[in-house]
């Protein structure tokens, strides 16, 4: 059993290499969704733990410019970076935004007492391998029935809202939202030329953006449509078969005030949110598209009587499970 009484600065084994046990956390934390899968992080081994800086060369400029988005990946990469400090028996204690004078070092992690990690966070770092996001339609089996609340609790514990869609007119609304700015933003050359820098040709060695084989081999028939990463482009996915399958159950992630503090601490109730769903085999599809457009984001804030919402996500149990690529850790690790 583990000293809980005990503190000590990171954890070292004599025998290992020095950097092993950051790796190890950033290993875990780069495993977290990101917009278009820009994994937009870097990490740097401090000596009493870790920072997470955002990785401005990731940046969206179009439909990201105020680096919303990124924190909120961001954020969902530190809430894995968090559990991994206490799958090694350590408190994880963090600074957001630690330094004024530095905006893009976005927390600071560092070790602090001995502690053992619960069953129920043992659950949930096993679930980060589990977890891939979903692209298209559900299968037709129900959600359990008390998830729906406990991940709004989840939610909640982290700083931010999730509120689960079932009005009818207010489902209409939203799905209205998605689908024009889902148009808009296909008939507009610069964002379309943004999605094509991060849509990945087939046998591409590129670890980073979505590549074919990621998305669904059926085509939606949805009122919540996906992105057309591969529109005009030759090797854009040929649908097969009609449309099968559900929605699922719609949600927004929602924040009381919408600073980057706010993004980051949503980023991190989304991952909770994620893992915990994971661990009873729910996926998550994502529907950024109506946040992007301000006007938009607005009418979805207006019409669900909401905070200001972060993200718009459909659950379900997923047919298949389609993996995205990681870059190394060796790639986003720097040491001192």
């Amino acid at each position: 059993m583990i000293n809980a009484t005990r503190t000590a600065a990171k954890p070292r084994d004599t025998n290992e290499r020095p950097d092993l046990a950051a790796r190890f956390v950033v290993r875990a934390a780069i495993q977290a969704p990101s917009i278009h899968n820009t994994q937009p992080w870097g990490f740097v081994d401090r000596a009493d733990g870790l920072e997470l800086w955002a990785d401005r060369t990731r940046l969206l400029p179009i439909t990201d410019a105020a680096g919303r988005e990124m924190a909120i990946s961001c954020g969902a990469a530190l809430f894995n970076a968090r559990l991994a400090v206490r799958r090694l028996g350590f408190t994880a204690r963090v600074r957001l935004l630690p330094d004024p004078a530095r905006p893009d070092l976005l927390a600071r992690i560092t070790w602090g007492t001995r502690t053992a990690a619960r069953p129920y966070e043992e659950r949930l770092f096993r679930a980060i391998s589990r977890r891939h996001t979903h692209r298209g339609p559900f299968l037709a089996t129900p959600l359990p029935p008390m998830l729906p609340n406990v991940l709004a609790g989840i939610a909640r514990h982290e700083g931010a809202d999730l509120r689960l869609i079932s009005d009818a007119d207010q489902l209409r609304r939203l799905a209205e939202h998605v689908q024009a700015a889902e148009a808009i933003q296909l008939a507009d050359a610069r964002i379309a030329d943004e999605l094509l820098d991060w849509a990945v040709p087939p046998h591409s060695r590129r670890r980073d953006g979505l590549a074919p084989d990621s998305l669904p081999a059926t085509p939606d028939g949805l009122e919540f449509p996906s992105r057309e990463f591969f529109a005009g482009t030759p090797w854009a996915p040929r649908h097969h078969g009609p449309p099968t399958g559900t929605a699922g159950t719609v949600a927004v992630l929602t924040t009381r005030e919408d600073r980057r503090v706010d993004w980051l601490q949503a980023g991190q109730a989304l991952q909770h949110v994620l893992l915990h769903a994971a661990t009873l085999q729910v996926s998550a599809a994502f529907h950024t598209q109506p946040l992007e457009l301000p006007y938009l984001r607005v009418a979805v804030r207006r019409d669900l009587v909401c905070g200001h919402p972060q993200m718009v996500l459909r659950l379900g149990h997923a047919p298949r499970t389609l993996r995205t690529r990681r870059r190394p850790v060796t790639n986003v690790l720097l040491g001192e």
